[in-house]
């Protein structure tokens, strides 16, 4: 199996217990640098593979070639700063690995990211609607609502601004949780939902 593991925005004491466990578990850990090297090597010696920039592809590709074999019959740690579920090289790799093997496993142990921890340092307590984007261009592909209790009304508020796709996550790492693809959105949810709309 391959685990994507989050290693927070910096600071090796925000690295989550789930992490610890699976990157002392696993049998190798990579990291991208030696910046996430730096967070980890108190947990365990990692191997450290550059992605240089203008041949980070060809390094995605040679590691990926590896690990599409490896992670069938190994326990692979691919450990990066913030989650590796946002702009993460992690997502290249991936993609890359289902290219050549699209049964490898993967488990993703979300990190603390950035874009909320940000708000403990400016000492601001967020209770308003917000975006978090990277200003590439100016169109939205993916909207998160939060405490989305009326699923059904979101979703349609939703699909005004262009989204298609839908995903509801109820109760998240709770007893009761949920997480769906949704077609016909529900009425209401419990008040620890997140609606997750996409292009």
């Amino acid at each position: 199996m391959l685990f994507g593991v989050g290693l927070g925005p910096g600071d090796p004491k925000l690295i989550t217990l789930k992490a610890v466990e699976v990157l002392k578990a696993v049998d190798e850990v990579i990291v991208p640098g030696k910046l996430a090297e730096s967070l980890v090597k108190h947990i365990v010696k990692p191997r450290v593979v550059e992605f240089p920039m203008g041949r980070s592809k060809e390094v995605t590709a040679k590691l990926a070639e590896e690990l599409a074999d490896r992670c069938v019959k190994e326990d692979i740690a691919f450990a990066c700063l913030g989650d590796p579920m946002f702009y993460s090289t992690f997502q290249h790799l991936v993609e890359e690995i289902f290219k050549i093997n699209p049964n490898v496993e993967i488990e993703i142990i979300p990190g603390v990211p950035s874009f909320t921890t940000v708000f403990s340092k400016i000492k601001k307590f967020i209770d308003i609607p917000m975006l978090v984007t990277t200003l590439k261009d100016d169109d939205i592909g993916c909207i998160v609502v939060l405490k989305a209790t009326k699923p059904k009304e979101t979703c349609e508020f939703l699909k005004k601004m262009g989204m298609r796709e839908f995903y509801l996550a109820e109760r998240m790492f709770m007893d009761g949780e949920r997480i769906e693809k949704i077609d016909e959105p529900p009425e209401r949810t419990d008040y620890f939902t997140i609606v997750v709309g996409m292009r």
